[in-house]
C-alpha cells in the first residue's frame, strides 16, 4: 500500500471516529434537554372554573403550586450543573470505545429519572422517604461522573487529553466527590425521626454551590501557578 493510501484510509477512520464522537455529544445534550423540558411540563396550569374573582383564585392556585416552582428550580439548576460538568468533561475526550459509551449511558440513565423524582419531590416533599429517593436519584449521577472521570482521564485508554491535566483531572473528580457526598448526606439525613435532621437534610443542598466556587477557585490559582513557572521556565 503506498504512503498516501495510508494517509488517505488513516484520514477516512479519524473523520469517522470524529463523526461518532459528535454523535455521542449529541445525543447526550439531547437527553438534557428532553430532561429539563419534562421537569416544565410537570407544572399544570391550574384550572379555574366558575370562579367569581379570577384574579384572587388564580393567586392562591399559583401560591399552592409553590413547592412545585421551588421543585423546578432546584432540579433544573442540579441538572444544568451536571450538564456543565458533562459538557467540561467532553471537552478533552478525542476518541471513544465501547466501555465509554455504556459508562455514558450509565449517567444519562439517572439523569431522565430526575423528571419523575422532581415530580414526586414537588408534591410529596414534605415526606421524607420521597426526599430520600430525589436525593440518591441525584447521588446516582453523580457518582456516574465520578466514573466518567476516572474511565476517561485513565492513560491506559487514550480517550482524553485529561492524562496529561493532571490538575483538572484531580480537581473535577474532587469536585464530584463532595457533590456527591452532600446529595448522600441529604439522604441519610432523613433516617433519623428528627425534625433538626430532616431541616438538614434539606438546607445541606446549599452547600453545594460554595463547594464548587471553592474547588474552582482553588483549581484555578493552581493552573495559573504552573503556568507562571513553565512561563519562568
Amino acid at each position: 500500500m503506498s504512503q498516501h493510501s495510508k494517509v488517505h484510509n488513516y484520514d477516512i477512520q479519524d473523520e469517522r471516529k470524529q463523526f461518532q464522537l459528535e454523535r455521542l455529544i449529541l445525543f447526550s445534550d439531547a437527553v438534557f434537554a428532553i430532561a429539563i423540558t419534562l421537569l416544565v411540563i410537570e407544572i399544570r396550569v391550574p384550572s379555574i372554573e366558575n370562579s367569581t374573582d379570577a384574579t384572587k383564585d388564580i393567586k392562591s392556585a399559583l401560591g399552592h403550586m409553590l413547592p412545585e416552582f421551588f421543585g423546578f428550580i432546584l432540579s433544573f439548576a442540579v441538572i444544568g450543573q451536571f450538564w456543565t460538568s458533562h459538557h467540561k468533561l467532553f471537552g478533552y475526550v478525542k476518541n471513544y470505545n465501547n466501555g465509554l459509551l455504556w459508562m455514558n449511558l450509565l449517567f444519562l440513565f439517572w439523569v431522565v429519572l430526575v423528571p419523575f423524582t422532581s415530580g414526586l419531590n414537588s408534591r410529596y416533599g414534605n415526606v421524607n422517604f420521597v426526599w430520600m429517593i430525589y436525593c440518591l436519584n441525584l447521588f446516582c449521577i453523580s457518582v456516574s461522573l465520578i466514573l466518567l472521570f476516572m474511565f476517561v482521564g485513565n492513560a491506559k485508554r487514550n480517550l482524553s487529553d485529561l492524562v496529561t491535566d493532571k490538575t483538572v483531572l484531580r480537581f473535577s473528580i474532587i469536585r464530584s466527590i463532595l457533590v456527591a457526598s452532600i446529595f448522600l448526606a441529604a439522604a441519610l439525613f432523613t433516617i433519623p425521626n428528627n425534625s433538626f435532621c430532616n431541616y438538614l437534610s434539606r438546607f445541606i443542598l446549599f452547600l453545594i454551590p460554595v463547594v464548587i466556587s471553592i474547588t474552582n477557585r482553588r483549581q484555578n490559582k493552581i493552573l495559573k501557578k504552573n503556568k507562571l513557572m513553565i512561563n519562568k521556565d
